[in-house]
C-alpha cells in the first residue's frame, strides 16, 4: 500500500478550539504525525459538547490519534519542551492573536533560525492590513466583516448557521491549501515559509456571487442562488422532510418537470415566486406528496439534481 501523502511530516499545533485542531486532524488523516500543545487548563473544548457519558465529543473527534502534552509556556523548562518539538517540526500551527505566542517565547524568527525548513502557519480572523487585525473574534464577526453575513441574508431575528463557515472555509481549508503549496515550494528550495491566513480576507475573496449581484441588481439572475427561482430552492416534502432542487441546467430542469408529471412547467424555469404563472405553488403542492427519500430515489433513474436534506441529529 502506498504511503499517505504526508507520511513523515511532523505537525506541532498550538491552536485551540476549532481551527487549529481541525487543521491538524485533517493533516493527520493524510499521514502527518501531530503533536498538540495545550495550556495547563487544557483546550476549552474539553469541557464542551459532552455526551451523556461525559465524553467531550468535539475534542475527541479533533484530537483522535494525535499526541497531546500540556505545557505552561511561561515556565522556561516547559517552554523548552515546546521549542524542542518545534525545532524538529515541519509545520507549526498558531491560531493565537498576532504576537501572543511570541510573548510566551515561541517566536517564529527564533524557530526558523534553528529550523530553516519550518512552515509556520498563522490563522487570524482579520486582515493584517486592517485596524482590527489584532482584535479577537469568532465566526459571527468574520462573516460580518467579510460581507458573507449580508450575502447569506442573516438578520437579528433569524437563525445563525450552525456550520462555522468562517472558521472552516476561511481558516482550516484555506490554511490546508497554503500548507500543501508551501511543502511543494520547500521540496524545490529546502526553505520553509510563513503562512498568514486572514479568515475575513479569504471569505471576502470567495464572496464573488454576492459582489456581482450588488453591481447588477437589476439583472434577475443576480439573485439566482437565493431561492427566487423554482429550479433552485428547497421544497417541503411529506413526513416533515425537505428536498433540495438544484436544476440550473435546462436538461436537469426538463427531467425534473417530467419526473413530477408537469412538463408544462419546462418553459417557466426562471419564474419568480411572485409570478402569476404559479410554477412555485404547483411544485410545492406536488412535492408534499412523497417523502424526501422517495423523491431522491425516484430521481436516480433520470438524475435532475434533486437531493434529500439530511438531518444532522445522528
Amino acid at each position: 500500500m502506498k504511503p499517505l501523502s504526508l507520511s513523515g511530516i511532523k505537525v506541532v499545533n498550538f491552536g485551540l478550539n476549532l481551527p487549529g485542531p481541525m487543521l491538524a486532524a485533517r493533516l493527520m488523516r493524510k499521514g502527518a504525525d501531530v503533536q498538540h500543545i495545550e495550556p495547563p487548563a487544557g483546550d476549552p473544548t474539553r469541557t464542551m459538547f459532552r455526551a451523556a457519558d461525559g465524553v467531550p465529543l468535539l475534542y475527541s473527534l479533533l484530537h483522535d490519534g494525535g499526541d497531546t502534552v500540556m505545557l505552561d509556556l511561561r515556565d522556561s523548562a516547559q517552554r523548552g519542551v515546546a521549542l524542542a518539538q518545534c525545532e524538529s517540526a515541519d509545520i507549526v500551527i498558531d491560531t493565537f492573536l498576532p504576537g501572543a505566542l511570541g510573548k510566551l517565547g515561541i517566536d517564529e524568527g527564533g524557530l526558523r533560525g534553528k529550523n530553516k525548513g519550518l512552515i509556520y502557519c498563522s490563522i487570524n480572523g482579520f486582515a493584517r492590513r486592517a485596524d482590527s487585525f489584532a482584535l479577537p473574534g469568532h465566526d459571527i464577526n468574520f462573516l460580518a466583516a467579510s460581507g458573507v453575513a449580508d450575502a447569506l441574508g442573516l438578520s437579528p431575528t433569524g437563525p445563525l448557521p450552525r456550520f462555522p463557515i468562517g472558521d472552516i472555509v476561511g481558516g482550516v481549508l484555506a490554511a490546508e491549501a497554503e500548507i500543501f503549496a508551501a511543502l511543494v515550494a520547500r521540496s524545490r528550495d529546502g526553505l520553509g515559509r510563513r503562512i498568514d491566513i486572514s479568515i475575513v480576507d479569504v471569505l471576502d475573496d470567495l464572496n464573488v456571487m454576492a459582489k456581482i449581484g450588488a453591481r447588477v441588481p437589476e439583472d434577475p439572475f443576480s439573485a439566482f442562488l437565493s431561492g427566487r427561482f423554482p429550479c433552485y430552492r428547497l421544497y417541503e416534502s411529506a413526513a416533515g422532510g425537505t428536498v433540495a432542487l438544484g436544476a440550473l441546467e435546462p436538461k436537469f430542469w426538463e427531467r425534473f418537470c417530467v419526473l413530477i408529471g408537469h412538463p408544462e412547467l419546462i418553459a417557466h424555469q426562471f419564474a419568480a415566486r411572485e409570478s402569476a404563472v404559479g410554477c412555485h405553488q404547483t411544485i410545492e403542492s406536488v412535492m408534499r406528496g412523497r417523502s424526501a427519500a422517495l423523491w431522491e430515489a425516484a430521481s436516480l433513474a433520470s438524475p435532475c439534481c434533486l437531493t434529500e436534506v439530511k438531518k444532522t441529529n445522528n
